[in-house]
């Protein structure tokens, strides 16, 4: 019975990392893809558009640059990712290195530790022994501890940028979609600034709900961001419009 309780409490948690840190990973590049995806493309049709292009130089543009942007954002998580979980590698192999060859110095970093989280002297002593009597669970605890990493919370970079690519292309609907529809071109320009801004709106909100941070707060924060984008792509594109007429 001693056994198992020992072990219990080292087992749930690792669980639990395993569970949440992937899907908090995919949340950050779904959220960063569909953002990018949408803020941009919005901006680029706003151009096009209001620089007297017509429909068929908008939808080129448009989906050229999706199609740019999708390679570029998945490849671009995947070496995020890759760089992360490499820098990651070497900081414990570095730490294991530092046990091997200053282990006296590595001891006083785990009472130190220790000291800092509370735990009281006249059982230290028997925990830093407990930790330090086994080479993997003292790397363990030094990287967790002092390097603020842990294994199963390692990223996973093709699942990034799958992730990624498809959160632009989901990015890029509503301000593309107006223009494949029969709608007139004032139509489908003011149809793909709306369908963006709710969709902007959309997603804060789902990102607020799912971060805790408040729903309208950011909402209103997202939208704000393609309105502005929107606002830049519209100045150019009649700056451009004008200059060339």
């Amino acid at each position: 019975m001693a056994t198992t309780t020992r072990n219990t409490p080292r087992a749930r948690p690792a669980l639990r990392g395993r569970s949440r840190a992937p899907s908090a990973s995919l949340l950050r590049e779904a959220v960063f893809g569909i953002n990018d995806g949408l803020v941009a493309t919005v901006g680029l049709v706003s151009g096009e558009v209001l620089s007297g292009q017509p429909r068929s130089s908008v939808l080129i543009a448009a989906l050229s640059a999706v199609g740019a942007a999708t390679v570029s954002m998945g490849i671009g998580s995947y070496l995020a990712s890759s760089s992360q979980n490499d820098f990651a590698r070497r900081q414990v192999h570095e730490q294991k290195l530092r046990i091997r060859r200053d282990p006296a110095h590595e001891r006083a970093a785990v009472n130190d530790i220790l000291e800092e989280m509370g735990v009281v002297e006249s059982v230290r002593r028997a925990v830093m022994v407990r930790i330090t009597d086994d080479r993997r669970r003292w790397l363990r605890f030094l990287v967790r501890e002092r390097l603020g990493l842990h294994e199963s919370r390692t990223e996973h970079p093709v699942k990034n940028a799958f992730t990624m690519a498809g959160g632009v292309i989901l990015g890029t609907v509503p301000p593309v979609l107006p223009f494949l529809l029969p709608l007139s071109e004032l139509s489908a320009r003011n149809a793909a600034w709306i369908l963006s801004l709710l969709a902007a709106f959309g997603l804060g909100a789902v990102k607020g709900r799912l971060t805790h941070t408040g729903l309208w707060l950011s909402g209103l924060q997202f939208m704000l961001l393609a309105g502005a984008s929107s606002a830049v792509g519209a100045g150019i594109g009649i700056l451009l419009g004008h200059k060339v007429a």
